[in-house]
């Protein structure tokens, strides 16, 4: 088939045109996102965003220049538009975990915990006694060492481990009786 002849096809709103571009260029698309998300989920959308896109503005095709060029600058367009949105997706989360801590996060709470996570935390940390909930908090949210929260509260390194145990503790009793409840409700 003509290469301009196929561009003439898809232009006019060709079904079997399309669907031929489709088989032909579905599988080199995918591979090409797949190995830049490194998630085949991911991969999966953008390539339907990427047929879906090419559908839409099938009349802005042009016979001068080669279909698969022109697929891949489609492809290469759809994959800056998720990698801009997960940027600023991320962005957002930052500010916001910002927003809700002034005072710092250290890195370890921002690798490891994600909005539920942390909206559990306070939940449980609520219960805690003042004192264990400053610990806490200064433990998780500011960072601190140990010694640097004995020093900034005034009491031994010894008691600010016995604080942290003692929450940890409380913290797997409180998730133990919500995973009890989650299961006695599956069963339901």
């Amino acid at each position: 088939m003509n290469h301009t002849i196929e561009v003439q096809r898809l232009r006019q709103g060709n079904e079997k045109a399309f669907v031929e571009m489709y088989h032909y260029f579905n599988g080199k698309v995918f591979n090409f996102l797949v190995k830049k998300v490194r998630d085949y989920e991911v991969a999966r959308e953008l390539t339907q965003q990427c047929f879906i896109r090419i559908y839409q503005y099938r009349e802005s095709l042009s016979d001068e220049h080669p279909l698969e060029k022109q697929v891949f600058i489609t492809a290469k367009s759809v994959l800056l538009n998720h990698i801009r949105t997960e940027d600023r997706k991320k962005e957002r989360e930052l500010r916001y975990t910002q927003e809700q801590f002034p005072e710092g996060v250290s890195t370890t709470a921002i690798g490891t915990n994600n909005f539920e996570t942390n909206d559990f935390l306070e939940k449980v940390v609520l219960h805690l006694s003042p004192i264990r909930k400053q610990v806490v908090l200064l433990k998780l949210h500011r960072g601190l060492s140990n010694k640097e929260i004995a020093e900034e509260l005034s009491i031994s390194v010894k008691t600010v481990e016995n604080h942290i145990t003692k929450a940890h503790h409380h913290l797997r009793e409180i998730a133990a009786s919500h995973f009890l409840l989650l299961l006695l409700l599956l069963r339901l």
